[in-house]
């Protein structure tokens, strides 16, 4: 059954017997921490949700407790856990290849490159397969430098580009990179956040020209400090920033500078692309088209793809050989992508977005309006951001109180997502497939759990 087929009955909702972990959940968190080495989120002081299934927007643990994946899991389940069209293309690879050498071709890997070119911006026509998205982004940043012989890089406050080594020194958050001992590899600009603007309370408006003529002084000006520029890389709408809206013109004005200094523009769309704003990608909301875009997360429909995608000319100066990991081709991997951007543009997923996210917003200002420790509600398509405040007036972030909700919340049943400057906004990214009632409740129960913190 797809998102849009009329149902019979209403979809499973969440359900939260007793307090969270149960025994099967707590026996597999004990096994967990006495093998895994320190890092990962697994090991924090609140238990893990133990997953035993996952299908569309819900999460099932082994002990039967039901949650809503309002946090899409990293914003990565975009067409929803092991959707029907995606289990059979797996199902009927894995008995015919699974492994195929990066040196080789298979059927799968033309068809999901042919799909992605086939819904990407006007002029991106050539693709190069990765993984993850710090793998896309990776390749990204090293063909902008082979291309223009260059080294320097521009990236923006709050941006988050992924964990790698060869991606976490463009990190807008020192901490990412200084929890694993990389240098900073970026000069870093302020992202065009009107809410946060660190020069002062100014309109939208305001706010992207001024981050406009910072980025123009950077590149223009000799005496800058900023070299010749190899690549400027953004986050069209910023993800673990918070969910931060760029004002009208910043990524018109970007392409604008970037060609008139010869430099390479990437658009991180591993986050807010693939239909997650009500746009196919972000970037569409402004009519914007960059020389590289990176993908990733939900493109994979649940299994590990990413891809750099973009214009021929950017992307015909590499030897052969020169991008290459073993299990770049997994014929498994790349039908499950092509089977999702088959999804995405069969069941309509992007316009849904669209519809879903109007109302999710309304919603959510309606409810939460009475409450002053609500600053910001923004975003576009289903991805939503809510930014907590120890008031309206001051805007003094609250992380604390995000903490305490999604504590609140995932004991009611829903998984809410974090980010911000501060960690201080919740990230609403559910499964664009959620069934409409299912997410009027998942709201709901988010709405009552930030007004029960108050």
């Amino acid at each position: 059954m797809t998102a849009t087929e009329p149902r019979t009955e209403p979809a499973p909702g969440p359900a939260v017997a007793a307090p969270y972990p149960g025994p099967r959940a707590q026996r597999l968190i004990e096994r967990m921490r006495a093998i895994e080495g320190a890092g990962p989120r697994t090991g924090g002081s609140d238990p893990p949700l133990v997953v035993d299934t996952a299908l569309g927007s819900i999460l099932t643990d082994p002990d039967g407790n039901r949650f809503v994946d309002m946090a899409g899991s990293f914003a990565a389940a975009t067409i929803g856990h092991s959707h029907p069209a995606v289990v059979a293309a797996v199902r009927d690879q894995v008995g015919r290849a699974s492994h195929v050498s990066s040196a080789s071709l298979s059927e799968p890997r033309i068809a999901f490159e042919e799909a992605l070119v086939g819904i990407a911006p006007p002029g991106l026509d050539r693709v190069l397969l990765g993984m993850s998205g710090s793998d896309a982004n990776d390749t990204a940043v090293k063909l902008a430098r082979t291309l223009t012989g260059r080294h320097e890089v521009i990236a923006f406050s709050g941006g988050y580009l992924g964990r790698s080594t060869g991606v976490v020194g463009l990190s807008g958050k020192p901490r990412f990179r200084q929890s694993v001992g990389v240098e900073a590899d970026a000069h870093f600009l302020p992202y065009p956040y009107p809410y946060r603007w660190p020069l002062g309370r100014a309109d939208d408006a305001s706010v992207g020209e001024a981050a406009l003529g910072l980025v123009r002084h950077a590149m223009d000006d000799p005496a800058s400090g900023v070299g010749p520029v190899a690549a400027v890389i953004v986050e069209p709408i910023q993800g673990n920033g918070g969910i931060v809206v760029p004002p009208d013109g910043f990524l018109a004005g970007l392409r604008e500078l970037c060609d008139g200094h010869g430099a390479v523009l990437i658009f991180d769309e591993i986050q807010a692309g693939f239909g997650r704003t009500g746009r196919t990608w972000s970037s569409e909301h402004w009519g914007v088209v960059p020389d590289l875009m990176t993908v990733g997360k939900g493109v994979g429909g649940g299994l590990a793809v990413s891809a750099v995608v973009g214009r021929a000319a950017a992307m015909s100066h590499w030897a052969p050989g020169t991008h290459t990991s073993t299990f770049l081709g997994d014929a498994v991997n790349l039908a499950a992508g092509a089977a999702a951007i088959g999804v995405l543009r069969d069941e309509g997923l992007v316009e849904r977005s669209a519809a879903l996210g109007r109302r999710a917003l309304d919603t959510l200002a309606g409810g939460l309006a009475p409450d002053d420790g609500v600053g910001e509600i923004r975003g576009r398509g289903l991805f939503i951001g809510i930014e907590l405040v120890g008031d309206r007036a001051d805007r003094t972030p609250d992380p604390d109180r995000v903490a305490r909700v999604r504590r609140t919340a995932f004991a009611r049943g829903v998984v809410l997502g974090a980010g911000g400057h501060h960690e201080n906004v919740i990230k609403l990214c559910p499964p664009l497939t959620i069934e409409e009632d299912l997410l009027d409740t998942a709201l709901g129960i988010t709405i009552e759990s930030i007004r029960g913190t108050a």
